[in-house]
């Protein structure tokens, strides 16, 4: 695997990283981003973070984006739902740079510099999804500054009537915490679903109001014969369970 780029920023080391057709960010010696045009879906913990989006009625038409690191996932929300609006939120103006220059972010998508919870508190659109990837790495860890209880009505705020959140969370403590702050919403009209990676230690927490069911979704997802998991070239991994 070739480093392509590097670079020390304050005490953050960033790295872009090339095997073949694959394109790799590092931050810090974790690795943030993968993309690879030829396979979208690489068998990864960011398959699962799109996934949510089938559990809508209807394709999305607006979705924010918190964090953009490489913008892998954006390429998966572009190819799955082409028709809709993409806005996407990153801190790291180096992450806004190297997104557009390795990963090749698509030109119509609005990418925003600034603090992603910010931006929940202060505008006045609201979208049918909402995908939350903000991480910030401490000593090779990913951790989260703002605690779930102070989250959950943020996205309440933006989301439609029948939006959908996609979360990713990394350990049992983050996804017992999420649990918690979910229970004390008492809102029947919103389902909780967890989707995890046989590999991996994070859990993707999805939120539904008004969603359809689980067997209406893996209906969806199998239209797609990239997450169709009946084919044997399907590179998707994935078991999902309630809240």
């Amino acid at each position: 695997m070739a480093v392509i780029y590097s670079k020390q920023k304050g005490q953050d080391y960033y790295q872009v990283r090339s095997a073949g057709a694959s394109v790799r960010l590092y931050s810090n010696g974790v690795l943030h981003s993968q993309y690879n045009p030829n396979h979208l879906i690489s068998g990864a913990i960011w398959d699962l973070l799109v996934l949510p989006g089938f559990f809508l009625q209807s394709p999305p038409r607006h979705v924010l984006v918190l964090g953009l690191g490489g913008g892998t996932v954006v390429h998966l929300i572009r190819h799955f739902f082409p028709q809709c609006d993409i806005t996407c939120v990153e801190r790291e103006p180096l992450h806004i740079q190297l997104a557009k220059r390795f990963f090749k972010i698509p030109k119509d998508v609005n990418v925003i510099e600034g603090d992603a919870y910010d931006m929940l508190r202060s505008t006045k659109q609201r979208f049918d999804w909402v995908l939350d990837d903000v991480f910030q790495h401490t000593s090779g860890e990913p951790e989260r500054e703002v605690g779930f209880e102070q989250l959950l009505p943020l996205y309440d705020r933006v989301l439609t009537a029948q939006g959908v959140l996609s979360m990713n969370t990394i350990g049992a403590y983050q996804l017992k915490q999420i649990k918690q702050a979910h229970a004390q919403l008492h809102d029947e009209n919103q389902h909780g679903y967890v989707l995890r990676h046989p590999l991996y230690d994070n859990a993707i927490v999805s939120l539904i109001r008004n969603g359809c069911s689980r067997k209406v979704f893996f209906e969806k997802i199998a239209q797609h014969k990239e997450l169709d998991v009946r084919r044997k070239t399907c590179r998707l991994q994935v078991a999902i369970r309630a809240l």
